[in-house]
């Protein structure tokens, strides 16, 4: 039977298991009696069935590593991985020393909140889905009793970009598609490559990555399959994040006809001037070659200025603005989602909430007019 005694400001409890011949199990942290008798109650019913409940014998940061470095590495690319590295580093920090066995759910919140004094929402999200997937397998394996991730609490410090500084409205976001079209130019890559985001949503790394050949005009269809690592000096092709990042990206006439017109003029261009790129790229400077990031985001601050656009939009941000229009022009959300390469609709759902809250209106005032003609 279990005991139970308060040490300093929290709770521990302590099971006998001499008739079984093993040592006592004691385990501490506990905010509350009650969050103590709660686990205890569950280990003494796994004990009477027989199970282990030894606790793991390893450090938590140790234990992260391990786990990272057997199921991420090799799994997501290096730039993902990095994150997972992040999250270890943090792990250290934040959880100095404590066995994996010892962690509560109130210790766990506390060093949560703590990671998020200095951390945006979203980038605390990201450490709290990290350290949840790696407890997985514990719980699966009986090593740990309970999730202590389980309904926590995610903050941040407040400093998430503004909403309204990810998007720009329809009428800004024609504004900026007719402007990258009209400074489309074999000598520049820049306004080729925001162009191409803006009608298809493709984020930077997939718009680099992509070839001539990849454009089916006939079928007025983009094949997508490969992204290039703009990230590092020797660059290279990788595969896309997610299976979903395979797939077809559908253009309109016109910009087929835009494309076509423009990969003319690049083909006269390179000729006259020698140049011959590595590979196919729709999107290559004749002297730099690959253009940098910060190249192209230069270009699109230019474009804000000229165009008056207040909105201190990025390069992804026209990506989002791309999802917005479609979402508010009534595209179902599952199409989106494709066109994006999202790996699930619930990612489409969760980056588009405040536009889906805008769009529930609209119909709830639509339902409603519907109602009043009857």
């Amino acid at each position: 039977m279990a005991t139970y005694q308060k040490r300093g400001k929290y709770w521990q409890y302590s099971i006998s298991r001499s008739k079984l011949g093993l040592q006592r199990l004691t385990k501490g942290g506990f905010t509350t009696k009650s969050e103590a008798q709660a686990e205890a109650m569950e280990i003494e019913s796994k004990i009477k069935k027989g199970f282990s409940v030894d606790p793991l014998k390893q450090e938590f940061a140790d234990y992260f590593m391990d786990w990272a470095s057997t199921y991420k590495k090799g799994d997501v690319n290096d730039i993902t991985y990095e994150n997972y590295l992040q999250t270890h580093k943090s792990i250290e920090e934040y959880f100095p020393g404590v066995l994996v066995s010892e962690i509560t759910q109130s210790m766990y919140q506390r060093a949560l909140n703590k990671y998020a004094e200095n951390h945006a929402k979203l980038t605390t999200k990201g450490f709290n889905t990290r350290i949840r997937a790696s407890i997985q397998h514990l719980l699966d394996e009986g090593k740990i009793q309970k999730d202590f991730t389980k309904r926590a609490v995610v903050k941040g410090n407040g400093n998430e970009k503004a909403e309204k500084d990810k998007f720009v409205d329809y009428e800004d976001y024609q504004k900026l598609v007719n402007y990258f079209k009209d400074k489309l130019d074999p000598h520049f890559a820049s306004p080729t490559i925001l162009y191409i985001i803006s009608i298809t949503g493709m984020r930077a790394s997939e718009v680099y990555g992509l070839q001539w050949e990849d454009i089916d005009f006939d079928n007025q269809v983009i094949h997508f399959y490969q992204t290039w690592n703009y990230r590092v000096k020797a660059g290279g092709f990788k595969k896309p994040k997610t299976e979903a990042g395979v797939r077809d990206i559908i253009i309109n006439n016109e910009t087929c006809k835009i494309l076509q017109e423009f990969h003319v003029q690049q083909k006269e261009l390179f000729k006259d001037e020698s140049v011959t790129p590595p590979h196919d790229f729709i999107c290559y400077h004749p002297q730099k070659g690959i253009v940098s990031l910060t190249s192209v985001q230069d270009t699109l601050n230019i474009a804000l200025k000229k165009l008056d656009i207040s909105t201190p939009l990025t390069i992804h941000g026209l990506r989002h603005t791309h999802a917005s229009v479609l979402l508010y022009k009534g595209i179902d959300i599952m199409t989106v989602s494709k066109r994006l390469g999202h790996a699930s609709v619930a990612i489409t759902q969760q980056t588009y909430i405040h536009i889906i809250k805008e769009l529930e209106n609209r119909d709830n005032n639509k339902i409603k007019e519907i109602l009043n003609e009857l």
